[in-house]
């Protein structure tokens, strides 16, 4: 009978556990199904903001993508680069969820997309060939005739330039769109005099300032920040995706972290600049 008994016990014990094992075994499916993949989309040449790495996005908002990835375990991103003009055409179809680089803001954006807080701040700069003419505002490049160079018609510099002229016009400048063109490019039509000046983050123009074309530049002082953001397809479920980055962004700047990244990539703490702390997210929220 002890035997029976035993055996008895050690039976009723593995079904005990076989359905514990089994609820386990039922659940994880269960639990996977509510993390939500969010397909993450960034230009493949903007440097050192994005750009390819592996299989995913590298550089400023590769690093942060993954901290916010591992910060929110309710979401997966799925990330991928290619062109700019690809990323847009993919975030305004609904095939991206979220775009990432250093999107700014302008009206047309901010209504045609979902945004995010602020997630990092551009330091600005105007770049002019050395023995050259020099510019060291907006308003310098139109006194003087400066000839800028041509600016993608969906990046964000084209939509600030134009915001200038239209605050601005009795010193407006000349502003010619172009498609896809890298840093790189631009600042080699400075620097060989087929244009006077080129307006870049100071992030994009240290990469070309050790090399043969850009030892023949000059940058300007800073003359101003700008906030930048992820912008998002306008649907349901990224409405609830966009608080919870909020909410971390939130964090992330408080812990320091954005500062951490910001040191790495973008070559000084834009943070510790004049009215840095006036600037960043004020605009968020128009």
């Amino acid at each position: 009978m002890k035997i029976k008994n035993i055996l008895t016990g050690i039976i009723a014990t593995f079904a005990v556990s076989g359905v514990f094992l089994l609820k386990n075994n039922e659940k994880t499916p269960v639990q996977a199904a509510k993390v939500q993949t969010i397909n993450v989309a960034a230009p493949n040449n903007n440097r050192p903001y994005t750009y390819p790495k592996g299989s995913g996005i590298g550089g400023y908002y590769g690093d942060l993508l993954k901290q916010i990835d591992k910060d929110l375990p309710q979401y997966k991103f799925n990330e991928t680069t290619t062109s700019q003009n690809s990323v847009f055409v993919g975030l305004q179809s609904g095939k991206y969820d979220v775009a990432a680089s250093n999107w700014w803001y302008s009206k047309d954006r901010f209504k045609t997309y979902l945004h995010s807080d602020s997630n990092a701040l551009d330091d600005l700069r105007l770049v002019t060939k050395k023995g050259g003419k020099t510019a060291n505002s907006l308003e310098d490049i139109s006194k003087k005739k400066l000839k800028l160079v041509p600016i993608s018609t969906d990046d964000a510099r084209y939509s600030f330039i134009e915001t200038y002229n239209q605050q601005n016009k009795k010193h407006k400048i000349s502003l010619e769109g172009i498609g896809d063109q890298s840093a790189g490019d631009a600042l080699k039509e400075v620097s060989n005099g087929k244009y006077d000046v080129a307006i870049y983050p100071y992030a994009a123009y240290k990469p070309v300032a050790n090399k043969a074309e850009g030892k023949k530049l000059v940058v300007s002082k800073s003359i101003g920040l700008e906030n930048s953001y992820f912008l998002l397809n306008k649907n349901s479920k990224n409405k609830a995706l966009v608080k919870a980055i909020n909410n971390d962004l939130k964090k992330l700047k408080a812990n320091g972290y954005l500062e951490k990244i910001t040191k790495k990539y973008l070559y000084e703490d834009t943070f510790k600049l004049a009215n840095a702390n006036k600037t960043f997210n004020s605009e968020a929220h128009k």
